[in-house]
Formats: structure tokens, sequence, C-alpha cells
């Protein structure tokens, strides 16, 4: 029996840990950072130096000074204040092990760069999971514990992932990747093709209600907008996939309680955000009493309150859970569930700024290569990254820390992809 000795060789081995991001989320924190660092010492003995030039040398400068300072600013921050807290030293080098992170980012631009990234592999893994996640919230809704035995936890089903209430954020990240599988590669026909997207989405969208994680719920539904808004043809459709959705949506909404209650709070939250929310900017403290039951509001204007204390400069990696103040409309918690103000609070304008240009410059760089390209197949394979990243930043949503582990892979694979978006194979190609 012939063996092809390429099967073995360090390129696939890299490919097979980038593959596994999506089993390492599941699993947890230690797997996560594990990966990473294993993506990054495999990469860096395979191209060594190489991985510190990219082509694109404007994403290059810019990724570059925001790792430098968010390295250069905490230094600066806290290293007057060792004696006072131990968190900040604890923050010191937190802000060095992020590096992690940029040179996983660089490890995944090279290997995407030259065209040794197989897409296939990581679709197939990402579809995988995805589906695996979605089947065991509905087997655990319906017998009240999951494939392994464990429980719904306060009323919220949440698969693999136990006490952490988080399984709708992951099927809302993944799930386009099984979504778009289907239509890649393994039908022909079109009505095959309309038939699997249908039911997939219906799986989804049942699974991520189901979890009631309303801003993953929300997101999921505003992507299939924002894919019907650049694939316009296909509108007619997944007419029936949103008649039959909104359908769905009401018969749960009318009898799950729990379900009609959470969206109900959401309804009233979202509404308080609308209007409140500018105004956090605008003075330095509202007078009016934010209501108790938008814990979400409350942080935010602790954030922004803060962020204001050091707006160019900022305070240096997770400084909201050190300087943070209790009072009239603020909290302390460990971050602001923000990113977009916990970058504030933490690198500034300054780091902001750095954010925001390479946000725009992945937005415009992606509708270029979408509108130009004529291939549907490789439309459908970058399609999922770039929601996984657009939603990733959208400012108006409530999230994790930007510098969790969790997070930051998803971040800044994205990214790589996005940046080298040309050099990405149809998944059919692989």
């Amino acid at each position: 029996m012939l063996i092809n000795k390429n099967i073995f060789s360090a390129k696939n081995l890299l490919n097979v840990l980038i593959s596994l991001i999506p089993l390492s989320i599941i699993i947890g924190n230690f797997i996560i950072n594990l990966n990473v660092i294993l993506v990054c010492l495999l990469g860096l003995i395979i191209y060594r130096f190489e991985i510190f030039k990219l082509d694109k040398k404007i994403y290059q400068y810019l990724i570059y000074s925001f790792f430098l300072y968010i390295i250069l600013i905490t230094l600066y921050k806290n290293l007057p204040n060792l004696e006072v807290n131990i968190l900040f030293k604890e923050h010191i080098i937190k802000s060095f092990l992020f590096l992690r992170f940029f040179i996983f980012f660089l490890v995944i631009s090279k290997i995407v760069e030259e065209g040794s990234f197989n897409t296939k592999l990581f679709f197939i893994s990402s579809a995988f999971f995805s589906f695996i996640i979605a089947v065991d919230i509905l087997v655990q809704v319906y017998t009240g514990t999951n494939l392994l035995g464990l429980p719904i936890t306060l009323g919220r089903p949440s698969s693999f992932f136990g006490g952490e209430n988080i399984a709708g954020g992951y099927l809302q990240k993944f799930s386009f990747f099984f979504i778009f599988l289907g239509p890649i590669i393994v039908f022909k026909s079109l009505n095959k093709k309309i038939i699997f997207v249908f039911l997939s989405f219906s799986l989804f969208f049942l699974s991520i209600l189901l979890t009631n994680n309303r801003m993953p719920f929300l997101i999921y539904c505003f992507s299939l907008i924002i894919f019907l808004f650049f694939e316009k043809r296909l509108r007619k459709f997944f007419l029936f996939t949103i008649i039959f959705s909104l359908i769905s949506f009401f018969i749960i909404i009318k009898n799950v309680t729990v379900v009609k209650d959470s969206f109900n709070s959401l309804y009233t939250s979202i509404k308080h955000i609308t209007l409140i929310a500018p105004k956090l900017f605008y003075y330095k403290e509202i007078k009016e009493k934010i209501p108790f039951n938008n814990g979400y509001l409350i942080v935010f204007n602790s954030g922004i309150q803060q962020w204001k204390e050091n707006k160019i400069f900022g305070d240096g990696l997770k400084s909201f859970r050190i300087n943070c103040e209790y009072g009239h409309n603020r909290t302390c918690q460990s971050h602001p569930h923000n990113y977009f103000i916990e970058i504030m609070i933490d690198t500034g304008l300054i780091g902001l700024s750095l954010i925001c240009l390479i946000f725009i410059f992945v937005f415009f760089n992606f509708l270029k290569y979408y509108s130009g390209n004529a291939n549907f197949q490789t439309r459908l394979t970058t399609m999922p990254f770039f929601l996984i990243f657009f939603f990733e930043f959208f400012p108006l949503r409530s999230s994790g820390s930007f510098f969790t582990s969790s997070n930051s892979i998803l971040i800044f694979l994205s990214l790589a992809i996005l940046i080298n978006i040309k050099k990405i194979d149809n998944v059919e190609k692989n």
C-alpha cells in the first residue's frame, strides 16, 4: 500500500491544528491556548523569520503598531503601581503573553498567503462540530440532558459547554460553514442545494433560539440578511426560509415562557440603549437613572466614564477591573462587555484608531473581492469568515472580552484569512 509522504508534512500538520480550532473552543481555554501555542511553534519552525514579512504592508504596520502599543501603554501605566496591587504585575505579564496571538496571526497569514491553507479541512471541521452542537441542543431540550448526560442549567440548554451558556454564540459563528458546505461540495443540482440550505438554516435557527442566547440569535438572522445583500439573485429562494423562520419564531415566543420573557427583556434593553447610549458620550455623567434590569447599559456607562479619564492613550491591558468605580449608574466587572469600549479603555483613541483602520481596510477589501469574483462557490467559501469578523466588531452588541482566548483566536484567524482573501481557494478545489 502506497502512502503519500506529503500527508505527514509539517504544513499538513499545521492545517490539522488550525482545523481543530472549533473543537478547542468547545473544550475550553486551556486547549485553545495549547492549540495557539502549537500553531505558533510549528509556524516558526516552518517559516522562521519569513512570517514577519507580509505582502500587505499596510496591515503589517497596523498590526505591529497595535500589539506594540498594548505592551508600551500597559508597561507605562502599571510599572509605577507594582507595589500597590498584584493585578498590575499580572496585567504586564498578560500584555506580553497576548503576543501569542500576534505570532498566531502571522503564521495563519503566511500559510494563506502562500496558498497552503486547507480551506476544505477547516470548513468540514467547523461544519461537523457546529452540526453536533445544534443536534445536541435539540436532544437536551427534548430529553433534559445532552448526549453526555449534562442537564440544562438555569433553563438554558448549553450542550457540551456545561455551565457556560455560550452555545448560541458558538453556533452563530460556525453554523454558516455547515450551511454553505452542501451547496459547495455535496450537492450539484440547484433544487438539492436549496433544500439543504433551507433545512440546515432552520436547524441552526431553532437551536440558537432555544439556547436563549438573544444577541447571537439576532446576529444569526442579520447574517442571513447580509448574505442576501451580497447575493441578490438568491433572495427569492430564501423567501420561504424567511417566512418559515418568522412563523417558528412567533410560535416559540408564544409557547415558551422563558424565551418570551427573555426577548421582551431584550426589546426593552435595546430601546433603553438606543435612547440613552448617545448621552453617555456627550455628557460627563447622565443624571437620569438607568433601569436596574438593563445591566449591560450600566456596564457600558461604567466603561465609557472610565475611558473619559484617559481618552487618548488609555490605561493599559485589562485596566477596567482595576480602575472601575461603583456609583450612580456605575458598576464593576472584569470587562465592559463591548469590544470598542474595552479597546478605548485599555488603549485609548490611539488603539481604537488602529483597530478601526484595520476593520475599514478589511471591509472594503472584502467588498472589492466579493463584487469582482464571478465564482459562486468561491464567494460562499469566504463569506463565513467575513460574517464572523464583521459581527465580532458590530458596535451595538454586548460581547465577551476582546482579549480572551476564545474571542481572540477567531478574530485573528478571520483577519489573517480576509487580508489574504484572494489566495483562498474554493473548498471544492482542496
